[in-house]
């Protein structure tokens, strides 16, 4: 083996090394941070109860009637009727081809979506503990940007922060009246780590991308090349190679 292919080959690895270096060590915390999370409380859940609490109903006249004269109205068929409980609130979600309506079963009237106080009242009924509002904000596509935490959510939505140490912020999709998403500070610590994990600085969840797939092959070759050297260098294999030329 020639001196000139040897020191090619560590001047190689040792730049590459220095340059992936610094992304393995990015892979390595964010494996870390990975496995010994408790992904129940990334995603909220040690927080609320994000499923729904449908319930059971009786239809009266009055009731039916609503749904009948909806159905007449545009001609549009129900698919689906279903109870939801909104803290102190009865609805009737009414699924259609095109849309979903709500009836209020306290005053029976039809609305299309629910309104603000009705999805803080949804939200402080999933909760496990009394928490205070901190704000309420109103997101449509206009507020929702790449590297948004409500990316690729139901919108148009309310982002519900609670006063919590843990900065949580749940939000509801008001036309369907259900949790899209819970996002709180372990789970934007997951989300940082997770982007330098597959190297998508924009949407974060892309990953099929080319930045990833050429330091994965930089990476491989800084290992080839630490293989070679020890190949190259370790007195075991200079001594198995002559002895077997003997």
């Amino acid at each position: 083996m020639g001196i000139k292919t040897q020191r090619i080959t560590r001047k190689t690895h040792r730049y590459l090394g220095l340059f992936i270096g610094i992304q393995f060590l990015f892979w390595t915390i964010g494996g870390l941070y990975f496995s010994w999370n408790n992904m129940d409380d990334v995603h909220g859940e040690t927080l609320l109860d994000k499923t729904e609490h449908n319930f059971h109903f009786s239809y009266d006249q009055r009731t039916t009637d609503l749904l009948a004269h909806l159905e007449e109205w545009d001609s549009q068929p129900i698919l689906s009727v279903e109870g939801v409980v909104v803290n102190q609130d009865s609805l009737l979600r009414i699924t259609r081809a095109n849309d979903v309506k709500f009836v209020n079963l306290t005053d029976k009237k039809i609305q299309e979506a629910l309104t603000k106080d009705e999805s803080v009242a949804l939200v402080k009924s999933r909760l496990y503990e009394d928490l205070d509002i901190a704000n309420v904000n109103y997101l449509t596509e206009k507020e929702i940007t790449k590297g948004h935490e409500y990316r690729g959510g139901a919108l148009p939505a309310y982002a519900i922060t609670l006063k919590h140490p843990t900065n949580t912020t749940v939000y509801v999709h008001p036309i369907t009246a259900k949790i899209t998403k819970v996002r709180n500070d372990n789970w934007r610590r997951f989300d940082f780590l997770w982007m330098l994990h597959v190297m998508d600085f924009e949407t974060r969840d892309h990953i099929t991308n080319w930045t990833l797939r050429i330091f994965s092959i930089l990476g491989l070759l800084t290992i080839l090349s630490g293989l070679y050297l020890f190949y190259i260098s370790s007195p075991t294999i200079r001594k198995f190679k002559t002895r077997l030329k003997k």
